[in-house]
């Protein structure tokens, strides 16, 4: 395969290299002037494609990114990515970084099942090729440095044969095959919280912060004893839990499952299968010594291992901080409405008044954004305009307002199927949502209400009607 890259790098290629397997997947490469821009196909792409856009733009909601590109879109995944970085969601280096990455995977896959049927393990497997002059997206978003991404991709494999891998692909699904038989392994626990059957080995590497390779060599002699199995399809089954392990719950939930400790003391398991020690607390006050950073008592040890700590009985409950803080000096109110002071990070700006509240408004017209916002901004109130309507619903769960006004007609997508998204996102489901049109008929009113519209606003819009609709359903 390496040598067929390499002439169609020599010819100065463009268009796509079709590699289909007879009894497997098919794998897709793209080329721009003999140049590796892109890849498609090949097993679990859906897994791959959002276990990648996880690593490399954690602060995105994969699953709203539908909205970005229509399916019927050919090369949508490309185009999302485009969309990314036009709305500068995405930075050129992660993109850069995402893009060599997803092809190395590829040429990885493409490479191990290769070598099986040189070395007669699948036999009846052929891998066949074919070109397609021309057949690229119409824009580049970078070029890739085609020998660089080969030998990442060989070396990669190399390492994975070397370790006595090569018959098991980074593509299955480690599922506990004989729950018995780690009940008396050291990490029993942790490796059952991991080890949850809908994860790949590559997925559980990103989750446990280890590379792929690493985790199943630790994994192998478990799966040589019998006590887990790589499957190709996850097993979505709980796993239940006995007594005789310490642990004080019967089943596994899930894969954020954390075991207990003698001190009732929950734990996210690290990357490293270690007990972390719980964090100290003032015995005066019952107050964690370490800092709070959200509701669910997030801490980070030295290495940045995020450990999910329950709080002592005889402390307080604090909430979330994003509803509690009142100022700079970010006061934090307990259930019981005692005010916790929480140091702001030392090296964190001033910022504006966020007890006000959010004001968004999705419309196409820069004039009506713009009025808008005069208006609000005069009263106090903080302003977020959104005019491009493909990216809207992904940039109001980034500004995350109280309140949204919501054109009715606008371009490739309408008020109405945004609307209807909104009420499908849990963050924003409860935010009201007043729809500004010109049309203000009996018909729109009934389908914005079925779509989950809050109210209707006549355009244009007035100052007095804009406050008086803010005042009716902000409580402010």
């Amino acid at each position: 395969m390496n040598q067929l890259i390499e002439q169609l790098q020599t010819k100065l290629f463009t268009g796509r290299l079709n590699l289909e397997a007879r009894d497997g997947p098919t794998w897709t490469l793209y080329f721009r002037l003999g140049r590796l821009i892109w890849q498609a196909g090949g097993s679990n792409a859906d897994e791959r494609w959002r276990r990648h856009l996880s690593q490399y733009c954690s602060n995105l909601d994969v699953t709203q990114l539908q909205w970005l590109v229509p399916p019927q879109e050919n090369y949508r995944e490309y185009c999302i990515l485009a969309k990314l970085r036009e709305q500068k969601l995405i930075e050129q280096q992660q993109l850069v970084s995402l893009i060599i990455s997803l092809i190395a995977e590829v040429l990885f896959d493409i490479m191990q099942y290769v070598e099986a049927k040189r070395n007669g393990e699948n036999p009846a497997g052929q891998l066949s090729h074919t070109t397609v002059v021309g057949e690229v997206p119409g824009f580049l978003l970078t070029v890739i440095p085609t020998e660089e991404v080969l030998k990442q991709a060989t070396q990669a494999w190399q390492e994975w044969r070397g370790a006595g891998l090569a018959s098991y692909s980074p593509n299955l699904f480690p599922v506990i095959q004989q729950l018995e038989l780690l009940q008396g392994h050291a990490s029993s626990k942790q490796i059952i919280s991991l080890v949850d059957g809908t994860k790949t080995l590559r997925g559980l590497g990103q989750k446990s912060g280890r590379d792929a390779l690493v985790l199943a060599r630790l994994l192998m002699p478990l799966v040589k004893a019998g006590a887990i199995a790589f499957s190709p399809i996850p097993n979505f089954k709980k796993v239940g839990i006995s007594k005789e392990t310490g642990n004080s719950s019967n089943t596994v939930n899930n894969s954020n499952s954390s075991p207990k400790t003698e001190e009732d003391t929950v734990i996210q398991v690290g990357p490293n299968f270690k007990k972390v020690a719980p964090p100290s607390t003032n015995k005066e006050t019952g107050n964690l010594s370490n800092t709070v950073n959200n509701s669910n008592s997030s801490l980070k040890t030295e290495e940045n291992t995020v450990i999910q700590v329950a709080l002592p009985a005889a402390s307080k409950q604090i909430v979330s901080p994003s509803s509690a803080v009142n100022n700079s000096n970010s006061s934090l109110k307990t259930e019981e409405n005692t005010v916790i002071q929480v140091a702001p990070p030392a090296a964190s700006k001033a910022i504006i008044d966020v007890s006000r509240p959010l004001v968004a408004c999705v419309d196409d017209s820069p004039t009506i954004c713009r009025s808008l916002e005069e208006i609000l901004t005069h009263q106090g109130y903080r302003f977020v305009g959104v005019q491009e309507s493909l990216t809207a619903v992904l940039k109001l769960i980034k500004s995350k307002p109280d309140f949204i006004f919501l054109d009715l007609l606008m371009p490739k997508v309408n008020g109405y199927e945004i609307c209807s998204q909104i009420r499908k996102t849990p963050s924003l489901k409860d935010v009201p949502v007043v729809i500004l049109t010109g049309k203000d008929g009996i018909v729109d009113r009934m389908r914005a209400k079925l779509v989950g519209a809050t109210d209707f606003l006549g355009k244009p819009v007035e100052a007095e009607k804009v406050l008086n609709v803010l005042h009716k359903y902000l409580s402010v």
